[in-house]
């Protein structure tokens, strides 16, 4: 469980893969609608991926069935020295017991 004051990042290829989804489960206005809620919430979004980010992902889309997105949070995450919050424990899972340096944060 999260306390105190923290940071949320969330990388712009993370929230187009979010808005993509709502487009295509509920349409073009549903999805307009939702990314406008989710930027007004305070996330910090991270628009593009730095030299270490781009890095770090290759690595692990490399070692891992992951997708290119999920690769990236997990590096922002590590980079950053975060937690990722995420309900996937389909591709995760395995990344948690070998990636000791990148925390979890478990939604459902």
């Amino acid at each position: 469980m999260l306390q105190g004051d923290v940071t949320i990042y969330m990388n712009g290829l993370n929230l187009l893969e979010v808005y993509y989804d709502i487009y295509r489960k509920a349409g073009k206005e549903k999805a307009r609608e939702q990314l406008s809620m989710i930027e007004r919430l305070p996330i910090s979004i991270r628009p593009e991926i730095s030299g270490k980010v781009f890095m770090e992902a290759g690595r692990l889309k490399a070692s891992y069935r992951i997708s290119v997105a999920d690769s990236v949070a997990l590096a922002e995450a590590s980079i950053l020295g975060g937690r990722l919050v995420t309900a996937d424990h389909g591709e995760m899972d395995i990344v948690e017991k070998k990636e000791k340096k990148i925390a979890f944060c478990w939604i459902r």
